[in-house]
C-alpha cells in the first residue's frame, strides 16, 4: 500500500532512528550511511540515536549510558521510534529496555531485525517466549530480512504488521561502471576471476571457497581467485593457503577494502562465490554482486532465499560442499556465453535493491505505521 507521506507532515514529523555507530564496518552501520541521506530527503524529520560501545567515552558503563541518554532524547518529542536490532542475547535485552521506554512516552516502535542468531531464536522458544510477547510484542511494526524471520514471529504470537525488507547497495559505488564492458572483460581473459568479499569466519564458507580453486587446479582448470575482507579465520586461511603450492599464485588477499576499492574487485571479478551456512538475514555483499553483472554461487540462507533465483541468478550450492562450487565454476567456465546472459540479468534485477528505492520503502512504512497508530488512538 502506497500511503501519501505529505499527510503526515504536519502531525507526524520527527521520527528516532537508533543505530549503531555509523563509522563502523557492520553492515548496518553500511546501510544506514547509505540510506539516512535519502531518507532525509523526504517530508519525515529524521534524527539518531548512536548505542554501542564504539563510539562511548564510558566503555564499561555504556549500556546504562545508553538508557540515560535515550530516556533524554525522547522527551523532545517523536512522532515514531525505529530500532535495528539482532535476535541475540546483547540486543534482546538492550532494545527490549528501548522499547519500554518509547511505550511508555506514548511513543509508537518500529522493530527491524537486521540479523537472527538461530541459536537464540530457539532459546526464545524454549523458555524466554513469554518475556518476548510482553515486551517486543508492544511493538507497533516489524521488519524482516526474510520470510521464513516473518514466520517465525507469526509462531510466537506477533499481531502487528511485518514487513520484508532487504539491505541496500550503494548507489554511489556505481560512477563509470559499464555491464557491458564487464562482459567483454570477461570473455577475452583466459582465467575465470573470482571474489569472496566477506568477513573471514568459518561459516561464511571462506575455507570451502579455497577448496574449490584447489579442486579446480587438480582439474587442470585454472581460476585466479580474490578474498576481500577481515576477520577470525584470515591468519588460518592465509597459512592455509600458503600451505598448499598449487594456490600460491592463484589465491590473493586484498584484505578489509571498502568505497572505490570495493567498486573495483566487484567491476573486475567475474563470478561472485559466497557460500555462506552463517545465520544470514540479507547478505549485502550478494546484492552489490548482484548490482555488478556477476553470477553468483551461494546457499539459500537468510533472505536470499526469498530473492535469489537459482539457475537464472547463479547457484545455490548445499553447505560445506567445495565440490560443488568446483563443479559450478567449471559448469560456467565452460560457457561464458551464460555468464554473460547472468550477468546482464542481474544488473537490472538489482535495481531494486538501490539505495534510493530502499529508502523510499522506508519511508512508506514510517508513514503506514504512523496511520494505524493514529487509527488506534482514535479508536481508544
Amino acid at each position: 500500500m502506497q500511503v501519501n507521506i505529505m499527510e503526515f507532515n504536519n502531525h507526524y514529523g520527527r521520527i528516532l532512528v537508533v543505530t549503531p555507530y555509523l563509522q563502523g564496518f557492520g553492515g548496518v552501520a553500511n546501510f544506514y550511511k547509505a540510506v539516512f541521506p535519502l531518507l532525509k530527503e523526504g517530508h519525515f524529520s529524521i534524527d539518531s540515536f548512536v548505542v554501542g560501545s564504539a563510539n562511548s567515552k564510558i566503555k564499561l558503563f555504556h549500556p546504562l549510558a545508553n538508557q540515560f541518554n535515550f530516556h533524554k532524547k525522547i522527551q523532545s518529542g517523536y512522532a515514531l521510534v525505529h530500532l535495528n536490532p539482532s535476535l541475540n542475547i546483547k540486543s534482546f535485552i538492550r532494545d527490549g529496555v528501548l522499547i519500554q521506554q518509547a511505550k511508555n512516552q506514548g511513543i509508537p516502535v518500529i522493530v527491524f531485525f537486521h540479523g537472527w542468531d538461530k541459536n537464540f531464536a530457539q532459546r526464545v522458544e524454549s523458555f524466554l517466549l513469554p518475556l518476548f510477547r510482553a515486551v517486543y510484542g508492544k511493538s507497533d511494526a516489524f521488519i524482516v530480512l526474510a520470510s521464513e524471520f516473518k514466520n517465525k514471529l507469526r509462531s510466537w504470537g506477533i499481531k502487528s504488521p511485518i514487513y520484508l525488507q532487504t539491505t541496500t547497495v550503494d548507489h554511489g559505488l556505481f560512477g563509470g561502471f559499464e555491464v557491458e564492458q564487464k562482459i567483454q572483460n570477461m570473455f577475452e581473459r583466459k582465467n575465470l576471476r573470482l571474489l569472496y568479499l566477506a568477513r573471514l569466519e568459518r561459516d561464511k564458507g571462506i575455507f570451502e571457497t579455497i577448496d574449490a580453486v584447489r579442486i579446480l587446479r587438480e582439474r587442470q582448470i585454472n581460476v585466479d581467485l580474490s578474498i576481500a575482507g577481515d576477520g577470525p579465520a584470515r591468519q588460518q586461511a592465509e597459512e592455509y593457503v600458503q600451505g598448499i603450492d598449487s594456490l600460491s599464485e592463484s589465491v590473493n588477499f586484498l584484505g578489509y577494502i571498502r568505497g572505490q576499492s570495493k567498486a573495483n574487485a566487484f567491476a573486475n571479478h567475474d563470478i561472485y562465490c559466497f557460500p555462506s551456512y552463517f545465520g544470514e538475514g540479507m547478505p549485502t555483499s550478494v546484492l552489490e554482486a548482484l548490482a555488478f553483472g556477476m553470477p553468483v554461487i551461494t546457499c539459500s540462507v537468510g533472505g536470499l532465499a526469498d530473492i535469489f533465483h537459482d539457475g537464472t541468478m547463479g547457484t545455490f550450492v548445499p553447505p560445506r560442499d567445495p565440490e560443488a562450487i568446483a563443479d559450478t565454476i567449471e559448469k560456467y567456465n565452460l560457457n561464458r556465453e551464460e555468464l554473460a546472459h547472468i550477468a546482464r540479468y542481474n544488473f537490472q534485477y538489482a535495481k531494486k535493491f538501490l539505495a534510493p528505492n530502499v529508502a523510499d520503502n522506508l519511508l512508506n512504512i514510517y508513514a503506514e505505521t504512523l496511520n494505524l497508530s493514529k487509527k488506534e488512538t482514535v479508536n481508544q
